[in-house]
């Protein structure tokens, strides 16, 4: 970035980008909850399964048996998609308030720079 790109802040297309983040942010947010929800519900509805049949199980033996049926490990490997969009989302907005943040800044000490020499300029 140049010195005085800074001053040429494009801050419509910054904005879009970050309601693009966020929104994009939100949606895996809300899928990552559901995938969790899902996979606790089957989690339960196993157990119980296993839990009402006739056999005696140790608690051990129903969570391993939980831990290879076929529907609980797709579930578990929706939630493990879901968790890692959700954290690459999060990332990418986090950077594009980064990005606004510094070039505020960077706006911020420019202008009182600009003041500071006008200051100095009146005075000579």
């Amino acid at each position: 970035m140049s010195q005085e790109d800074y001053l040429k802040v494009d801050t419509p297309a910054l904005m879009k980008d970050l309601r693009k983040f966020s929104d994009l942010y939100n949606f895996w947010y809300s899928a990552l909850l559901k995938r969790e929800t899902d996979l606790k519900q089957k989690n339960a509805e196993l157990y119980l399964g296993y839990k009402q049949k006739g056999e005696k199980m140790t608690q051990k033996e129903i969570e391993a048996l939980i831990m290879v049926d076929e529907d609980y490990v797709a579930k578990k490997l929706c939630l493990v998609e879901a968790e890692t969009f959700y954290l690459q989302s999060k990332t990418n907005y986090n950077n594009k308030q980064t990005e606004i943040s510094l070039l505020q800044s960077e706006l911020k000490r420019e202008l009182s720079f600009v003041a500071k020499e006008r200051k100095w300029q009146n005075y000579t």
